[in-house]
């Protein structure tokens, strides 16, 4: 057993590892024999877990334990605690050094030596164990393979060369003579002693100078020498570069040290953290001209890339915008500074572009625009505020400034005129994004209307009108819905464009436009119930024309719903005009003829018609038509009463007679022409007034045959026919019954047979001898029927139809006769005034002036508007004829009603 003073010596040379471990109890080794205290087991079982314990958890030095057999101890008498004491102290020499303050490192010597002396005691335990030792004791020696530690001073300094070193290699772009492994430990050694804060104000003073000395004096003279921005840009990126891939290796050296003490300061940054600071304040902050220089190259190459963009260019801006987030000086300055920038960019451009392009132009460079500057924000990684901001500015000064060039009438109206559907598209949604859509109304509302009104002033192509104003409505309707996205502001404008110019009253060579308006309605009304589908412009059907191939008829399903379509954009035109008696007036004169004349190309079309007239005037208004429906459905009816009758009686006609009774009321007033009937026409007539007397007492028949038809039987040397022809047309041609063959009549036989007026007779002869079916010959031939000419059957009159049918040539009606319409709507617009003043006066019996005004023009509005200078001449009117009286009060004017 070693001595005491070996014993002391081991004590003292291990004093400063034992004096890291102070706070532990001493530990005591003793034998198996039964006198062995429970402490000496307790204090073995906690070194060896201590060791264990600590290389489970982290095991920094390799660890050697030696095993070495020994002779088997003899069982030892038990000794005095005192003396066991000295001898497990003596037996074993154990230290505990604790490397840098931390548990997790240690490194344990303990050295067991059985001897066969009497007082050795085996190492064994109570508890049970299935090791069994073959012979003698064990010996376990744990050697440390660390080097002696020195005082933690001298280590600092040498760590701290050795550091140094290794800096000044990364800063010069030298080699390390140390790896990192070692410099990392060095630095993990450094940590552990507790000397963090000096060790960092070491390399932060170190960084400190070598940015000053490598990046900060060379920019700054770089920018006094005059260098163009973008050059500067270029030299600061590259420093920026440098420093980074210089603090990326500083990290991984002193990596133990940024995770371990900088990462949980408050008084010291991370590493990172000096990266940034360190450029950023010592750097670009350096000096004004610097960060100037810096901001302005960025600007320029932003500017570059948006005239003319190069690789190199598109690069070093790239690198350049990610340096200023990295630097976290991208909000504030630069952000501005580009907004700013592009504002001014943006001006000229737009100055450029105007004074140089049209606006269809201008428009799709503006989209491009746009477009190209959010690519760019995306591109180049701008922030989401830089992006909304920049195209903020970009609409400010290219739309919001130039709006009068935008919304310029002319400008507009071209656009328009061109259907430029996509470019009127983008001027809207451009001037909608800016808040600035209402701007457009002027222009597109004057557009309307004077194109409206220049289509109704155009006198040359009268017979035109409607269908260029429902030309002129569809399209613009059509850009309402696709370019205007159905705007209800834009389209409000729309409607009171049309009704501004349709409803103009100024006198002209009508009555007025409105009536103008109203009577051409009721006309292309008229040819489109009596032409159907066939009578539907090409510029307004909806139909595809046919192909080559394919078949050109319509299904009857299809024909019924394009004829509605069409009717339903007529009466959308019909919905402007405030004066609807004109329409009416013309309307039921041709909705007359189309019934009395079998012209209607469909029944259904007709009361459908009807339908939405009731729909969009009331009741009152298609009273009168719904009567002559009636009419002709009762008149139906009566010849089916008489047919009925006459063959009850047994008598077999001739003829075959069709009579309508038409109510005087609601029909049109027609005008009686003078003509004799043949006495067999005559005779039927005269029947058939008896039988509706009889019927219907009190009631008088007035015959109007201007307006009959008749279906005639004719032989021909080539054949037989079927002539549909008016009454005056058959009347001329059954005069050539008392002719021989090839005997002729002259005009002014003819005349004093039929007793016609020159005028109907010219134009009925016309008819049968000029127009497409020659029934007669003339002599001379010619276009025009004279006086002194002579008509003769066409006995060599051939068609392939059996039957035909000759329509008798329309007169154009005259200015006098269209006056006299128009006098007769006026006249009759005053009846209509003057009882609503009456029945307003009945109710109110005193009412004031203009209250009196206001009330009869809504009274009066679905029928026309009424100007105050019109009711006002009514009003005197009454007061001529008694029915009311003026009265002055203190209040006012005032009008009272006399009983």
């Amino acid at each position: 057993m070693p001595s005491s003073k070996d014993s002391s010596a081991n004590h003292n040379r291990n004093g400063t590892q034992q004096s890291q471990t102070s706070k532990r109890k001493p530990s005591q080794l003793s034998g198996t024999g039964s006198e062995a205290p429970d402490s000496s087991k307790s204090a073995r079982q906690s070194v060896i877990s201590q060791h264990f314990s600590s290389s489970q958890r982290k095991t920094v030095h390799p660890e050697v334990i030696d095993l070495e057999e020994s002779p088997p101890p003899k069982r030892q008498k038990s000794v005095p605690p005192s003396e066991k004491e000295d001898s497990s102290v003596e037996a074993l020499r154990m230290s505990i050094a604790n490397v840098g303050g931390t548990k997790d490192h240690f490194s344990m010597t303990a050295s067991l030596n059985g001897q066969a002396k009497s007082s050795t005691v085996p190492w064994t335990s109570n508890v049970q164990s299935n090791f069994q030792p073959r012979a003698g004791a064990k010996r376990m020696t744990i050697k440390n393979l660390r080097e002696p530690k020195v005082s933690s001073h001298e280590a600092i300094e040498k760590i701290w060369k050795q550091t140094e070193a290794a800096l000044t290699a990364v800063f010069t772009g030298g080699k390390l003579e140390r790896s990192f492994e070692q410099l990392y430990r060095d630095v993990q050694t450094v940590c552990q002693y507790g000397e963090e804060p000096f060790f960092f104000e070491k390399l932060r003073d170190r960084c400190l100078d070598h940015a000053r000395n490598a990046f900060e004096k060379p920019l700054a003279e770089e920018a006094r020498v005059g260098k163009s921005d973008i050059a500067f840009v270029q030299s600061v990126v590259t420093a920026w570069t440098q420093w980074n891939e210089q603090l990326s290796i500083i990290t991984r050296i002193f990596y133990y040290l940024d995770r371990s003490f900088l990462l949980h300061s408050t008084k010291y940054p991370t590493i990172n953290t000096l990266r940034i600071e360190t450029f950023r304040k010592h750097v670009l902050r350096s000096s004004k001209i610097v960060g100037d220089k810096t901001w302005n190259g960025i600007i320029d190459l932003v500017n570059l890339n948006r005239d003319a963009p190069t690789n190199e260019a598109t690069n070093l801006l790239s690198r350049s915008i990610a340096m200023a987030i990295d630097l976290d000086v991208y909000r504030s300055p630069l952000e501005s500074k580009l907004i700013q920038s592009s504002g001014k960019w943006f001006e000229e451009w737009a100055n450029h572009q105007t004074s140089t392009l049209d606006l269809g132009r201008y428009i799709n460079e503006i989209q491009t625009l746009l477009k190209t500057e959010s690519a760019r924000c995306r591109e180049f990684n701008f922030l989401g505020t830089t992006e909304e901001a920049i195209l903020g500015i970009c609409r400010e000064k290219i739309v919001a400034a130039k709006a009068d060039y935008l919304v310029a009438p002319e400008a507009v109206a071209k656009l328009l005129d061109d259907n430029a559907v996509k470019e009127i598209g983008s001027l809207f949604s451009l001037l909608q994004r800016s808040k600035l859509s209402s701007r457009l109304k002027d222009p597109w509302h004057l557009y309307a209307k004077s194109h409206g009104a220049e289509i109704l002033k155009d006198e040359s192509k009268r017979s035109e009108m409607i269908i260029r104003l429902l030309e002129l409505k569809t399209t613009l309707d059509h850009i309402r819905e696709i370019a205007f996205s159905n705007d209800y502001d834009l389209g409000l404008s729309l409607r009171e464009a049309f009704s501004a110019f349709i409803n103009e009253r100024k006198e002209g060579q009508w009555h007025n436009i409105q009536s103008k308006v109203g009577e051409s309605i009721a006309k292309y009304i008229d040819l489109l119930l009596r032409g159907g589908v066939k009578a539907i412009p090409s510029t307004l059907s909806s139909k595809r024309p046919p192909a080559e191939d394919e078949d050109e008829e319509i299904s009857g399903d299809d024909e019924d719903a394009e004829l509605s379509k069409q009717l339903d954009r007529v009466l959308d035109l019909f919905r402007f005009i405030e004066g609807k008696d004109v329409f009416e007036a013309f309307y039921k004169k041709d909705l007359a003829r189309r019934l009395l004349m079998a012209r209607s190309a469909s029944a259904d079309a007709e009361r459908s018609m009807l339908a939405r007239l009731r729909h969009e005037c009331g009741a009152s208004f298609t009273h009168n038509l719904e009567t002559m429906f009636k009419d002709v459905d009762l008149a139906r009816d009566e010849m089916s009463s008489y047919k009925a009758m006459r063959a009850e009686s047994g008598t077999q006609d001739s003829l075959d007679l069709s009579v309508n009774v038409l109510s005087a009321s609601a029909w049109p007033t027609y005008p009686d022409v003078p003509v004799n009937m043949p006495k067999e026409i005559i005779s039927h007539i005269d029947k058939y007034d008896r039988h509706y007397k009889q019927k219907h007492t009190g009631r008088r028949l007035y015959w109007k045959h201007a307006l009959a038809h008749c279906v005639l039987k004719a032989k021909f040397g080539k054949g037989n026919k079927e002539i549909i022809v008016s009454s005056f047309q058959a009347i001329v041609m059954l005069l050539f019954n008392n002719v021989t063959d090839g005997g002729q009549l002259g005009y002014n036989e003819i005349q004093a047979a039929t007793n016609l007026s020159h005028v109907e007779l010219k134009r009925t002869l016309q008819s049968l001898a000029c127009a497409k079916y020659r029934v007669l010959t003339k002599t001379p031939k010619g276009r025009d029927v004279n006086e002194t000419d002579s008509f003769a059957v066409n006995l060599g009159f051939s068609d392939i139809k059996y039957r035909i049918k000759i329509n008798q040539i329309q007169l154009k009606e005259t200015k006098e006769e269209i006056q006299a319409t128009h006098e007769d709507i006026n006249r009759d617009r005053q009846y209509e005034t003057q009882a609503a003043i009456v029945r307003i006066m009945k109710s109110k019996k005193s009412i004031g002036a203009q209250a009196l005004m206001a009330q009869t023009i809504d009274m009066t509005k679905k029928r026309g508007r009424l100007s105050p200078p019109e009711i006002k001449q009514q009003i005197e009117k009454l007061i001529d004829k008694e029915y009311i009286e003026r009265e002055m009060k203190n209040t006012g004017l005032v009008y009272n009603y006399l009983a």
